[in-house]
């Protein structure tokens, strides 16, 4: 197989058209099926190259197409490995930039040797001309990033108040005294349109910013975060930062014995706007969990529905469908079994190939068909004996006390087997929608 491989350094540049470009010239090139990365090329973690290797010591790849020697590594070692890699699985490697003939001989040696030298010098001239920048921009106290909410930089990069934000911005850190963060989020989305959900208000509070300070992630040679104080005008105090962080840290109190689990996580949707209903009330009720962000503005069902209830009408409902699954195995238990097509038509033509082998074309197409009868073989008594698993478990919902003696756990586990979504519209109206399954 041919294989193509491209990379791009950033996902600014896998946004632009450099990574379509690549794609575009390796499949023109022939390539059969191409991989792609969004990494620096100094990695060696990344996932696809790195597939792209194991794909031809496995023989399955014999010939890798790039369109220049450094979409391999940014590094003289790494291209070398790669491309001896390339030569001890015997896969031919295409450059379509620049055409290399054979690496092994002395010009391919050195050539490569240039090329991969000239692409490692690029990246370190890169990377000094960022921590020039970064130098530059830490020594005149700019700031790296969006602004947290509140602020806006000015011409120079330094954060300044916002001119409509600054206002909201103090009238939330009021409010955290006294209110919850859902009840922040609705107020914020229905007063002035904003959505924030209520895990950036913790977020928000802990970055220095808000209090005039400006840190850097860069690490110095200490290994500490560098910090610059009162680099501009501070939306809250030191001392409202620390009655506040007390105040959070309560919240972040959780006690795991009161924890219960959803017990259809992923699934269980809200009727009306489609969001996930999500637990509220200590995990005993469940709400829509953009009503519960955001108020009436965001959702119109703002109904909360006890998790007795839920389970209940789960219950009841995948009992009637398992009633229904086992009222047609049973009319087809009864009815003659229905010939496997796919199988007789394989059977038929290994009998055809059969009737004429001695040529080397014909005993390869031998091999095949016997090989997809086995395969085919095999997939069935997969699905024979996971239907078979299916309807012992269907029997056993038509027992009296069988849902009374599942954990939470364990209710979550069998309602994710059998459970396309559920959806709640409000009141106590509940819509099903199954995981489809095979019958022999």
């Amino acid at each position: 197989m041919r294989l193509g491989y491209a990379r791009v350094s950033s996902k600014h540049q896998a946004d632009t058209e450099a990574l379509d470009q690549q794609i575009n010239r390796l499949e023109k090139a022939g390539a059969e099926k191409i991989l792609f990365d969004v990494e620096s090329g100094r990695k060696d973690s990344r996932k696809n190259f790195n597939q792209i290797i194991a794909l031809a010591k496995n023989g399955v790849a014999t010939e890798i197409i790039v369109t220049r020697l450094d979409r391999l590594g940014r590094t003289v070692v790494g291209i070398h490995r790669a491309i001896e890699a390339f030569q001890k699985a015997g896969a031919k490697l295409t450059i379509l930039d620049s055409p290399l003939g054979d690496t092994n001989s002395a010009f391919g040696w050195l050539t490569v040797n240039n090329i991969a030298g000239l692409a490692e010098f690029e990246s370190r001239l890169l990377s000094e001309r960022v921590r020039y920048g970064t130098e530059y921009y830490r020594s005149n106290l700019k700031y790296f990033g969006k602004p947290p909410f509140g602020y806006v930089k000015d011409e120079n990069s330094k954060l300044i108040p916002h001119p409509e934000q600054w206002a909201i911005a103090k009238e939330i850190i009021c409010r955290l005294y006294q209110n919850s963060f859902n009840s922040i989020s609705r107020w914020l989305f229905e007063a002035h349109g904003i959505k924030m959900h209520s895990t950036t208000f913790r977020k928000l509070l802990h970055n220095p910013a808000l209090r005039g300070h400006t840190f850097y992630d860069l690490r110095n040679k200490d290994k500490e975060t560098q910090r610059q104080y009162n680099t501009h005008q501070a939306l809250i105090t030191e001392k409202q930062y620390e009655e506040l962080a007390q105040i959070f840290s309560q919240f972040d109190r959780k006690d795991p014995a009161k924890y219960n689990p959803h017990i259809l996580p992923g699934i269980f949707k809200c009727g009306l706007c489609g969001y996930s209903m999500s637990q509220t009330r200590g995990g005993d009720q469940y709400q829509c969990a953009h009503y519960k962000r955001f108020g009436k503005a965001a959702c119109a069902n703002g109904k909360t529905i006890s998790k007795k209830i839920v389970k209940s009408a789960i219950a009841a409902e995948l009992t009637k469908h398992a009633n229904g699954i086992l009222e047609i195995f049973k009319e087809q238990q009864q009815q003659k079994p229905a010939e496997d097509e796919k199988l007789l038509d394989l059977q038929h033509r290994l009998k055809t190939l059969e009737t004429i082998a001695g040529n080397p074309a014909v005993d390869a197409a031998i091999m095949e068909v016997k090989m997809q009868i086995r395969n085919h073989d095999h997939q069935q008594k997969n699905r024979d004996s996971s239907t078979e698993e299916d309807l012992l478990v269907f029997k056993a919902f038509l027992q009296a006390d069988f849902w009374e003696a599942l954990s939470d756990l364990e209710f979550k586990l069998t309602g994710l087997r059998f459970l396309e979504e559920v959806t709640f519209n409000g009141g106590r109206e509940f819509s099903f929608s199954f995981r489809s399954i095979s019958l022999p």
